[in-house]
């Protein structure tokens, strides 16, 4: 099995439906012998850069073949997205991408078709494609920018022209962050320990925050497998760090797989008090305990739980964090099948929001606080959401956070995160209390 070949097969399945990393994991999961993790990672980055371009791909491709590329046979269809991929973007010299692409084209039963993606993929990798050849604001970032009809729209009806920077940013992977475990190790002494690894590490913006260039997977690290760190997005760890969660107090929270935010909480907490981390879906409370397990973190308690529904048999709460299940779409740099969202069933998604974020109220102590949260750009699920809270909840009022990222927004109604102004995920923050909590 080559990496062409698998990235390819996988971008048959992704055709059929499925989160693009699962798709990706089970076709490397068939390799038998299992691929070398070189090969896997161009195989990788062949299947997301594919998928991320989609729309523009197909758009060059149309101008050279008889057909349009939604009729093609599903591998030759995958064959010149990938081969125009690879030339146009990941500097794949054009002669090993167009030979290959045959070359793959032959070895999948399509011979008859070697000609003309031969033909197509020589004549499109030349051709250049510019952002102005689009005549709408709609056009351009659905075709240029690869987002769907849908998440284009909302983006402009919100953001106006800075939508298209947004949507540039979209191509850019955030630095990778890891937060330092603070119940294990200190900032110097995993820093010198990833140096020793081969690994390229800067400070991050605030304490036990530090910025890697992994040679290879984080999870591959020693350091890793030793608990000394979890990787987590700034913006991620800005949300967890606004709980001000501290020794000794009971928190909570209330949407907490896949773990990085409990993580840190605990690690705040220094490992003293009681943590609850609820998880609507039961197949991920394991991947909670695993994760505290490996760190050390002995105050949380992963537990199945719908968030949407109060649970006023847990008591009361010192602090609570809602980091609500939303639309994703500011963490498209990360997954680019969110790019080809048609948004249905938002209006279900925010009624839960709301749920979720009043429930956490009702379950938050005197002089508590709240944080709401979501890793989207939306404004509605956003702002708007916690405009909604405070009038509904005027005992209430928006805290200013202490911490600070260069390019972040603090607005009336909370922290907003654009990744083309801070390099983070698009992320919302706001902080919610009673009355002033030192």
């Amino acid at each position: 099995m080559t990496p062409r070949r698998l990235a390819v097969k996988a971008l048959i399945h992704q055709e059929q439906a499925g989160y693009a990393n699962l798709v990706l994991d089970a076709e490397l999961k068939k390799c038998d012998p299992p691929m070398n993790t070189r090969d896997a990672a161009f195989a990788a980055r062949i299947f997301y850069t594919t998928l991320e371009r989609l729309p523009l791909l197909d758009y060059t491709i149309d101008r050279y073949t008889k057909k349009p590329v939604a009729k093609l046979d599903a591998p030759v269809r995958a064959v010149l997205r990938s081969g125009l991929a690879q030339a146009k973007y990941m500097q794949v010299p054009m002669s090993a991408a167009v030979n290959e692409s045959v070359r793959l084209t032959k070895a999948l039963g399509k011979s008859s078709a070697a000609g003309m993606v031969n033909a197509v993929l020589r004549k499109a990798v030349v051709t250049e494609v510019h952002e102005d050849d689009f005549a709408t604001p709609l056009q351009r970032l659905g075709t240029y920018y690869c987002l769907s009809p849908a998440v284009a729209k909302l983006l402009y009806n919100q953001y106006g022209e800075e939508a298209f920077a947004m949507a540039a940013a979209f191509y850019e992977r955030p630095a990778t962050a890891i937060r330092v475990n603070t119940l294990r190790t200190t900032d110097e002494e995993l820093t010198d320990l990833l140096h020793t690894e081969g690994h390229s590490v800067r400070p991050g913006p605030w304490p036990h925050t530090l910025l890697v260039e992994f040679n290879g997977s984080p999870a591959a690290s020693r350091a890793f497998a030793r608990g000394l760190f979890h990787v987590q997005g700034l913006a991620s760890q800005f949300a967890a760090l606004c709980v001000g969660a501290q020794p000794g107090q009971k928190v909570a929270d209330l949407c907490a797989a896949p773990g990085g935010k409990s993580l840190t909480l605990a690690e705040c907490m220094q490992n003293q008090g009681k943590l609850i981390s609820g998880e609507y879906v039961e197949s991920r409370v394991p991947l909670l305990r695993k994760a505290f397990a490996r760190c050390g973190v002995t105050c949380a308690e992963a537990v199945q739980n719908d968030a949407a529904q109060l649970r006023s048999d847990w008591g009361k709460f010192d602090r609570i964090l809602c980091d609500v299940p939303c639309s994703g779409l500011g963490v498209i740099a990360k997954k680019p099948d969110i790019r080809y969202k048609d948004l249905d069933g938002i209006e279900n998604l925010l009624l839960s929001q709301q749920k979720i974020l009043q429930n956490g109220a009702d379950l938050l102590a005197e002089n508590g606080r709240l944080v709401y949260s979501t890793c989207t750009v939306n404004r509605d699920e956003n702002e708007e959401q916690v405009k909604t809270f405070l009038e509904n909840n005027p005992r209430f009022h928006v805290a200013v956070p202490a911490l600070q990222l260069p390019g972040m927004q603090q607005g009336e109604y909370g922290t907003l995160f654009l990744p083309h102004k801070t390099a983070t995920d698009g992320f919302f923050a706001a902080i919610l209390e009673t009355e002033s909590t030192q």
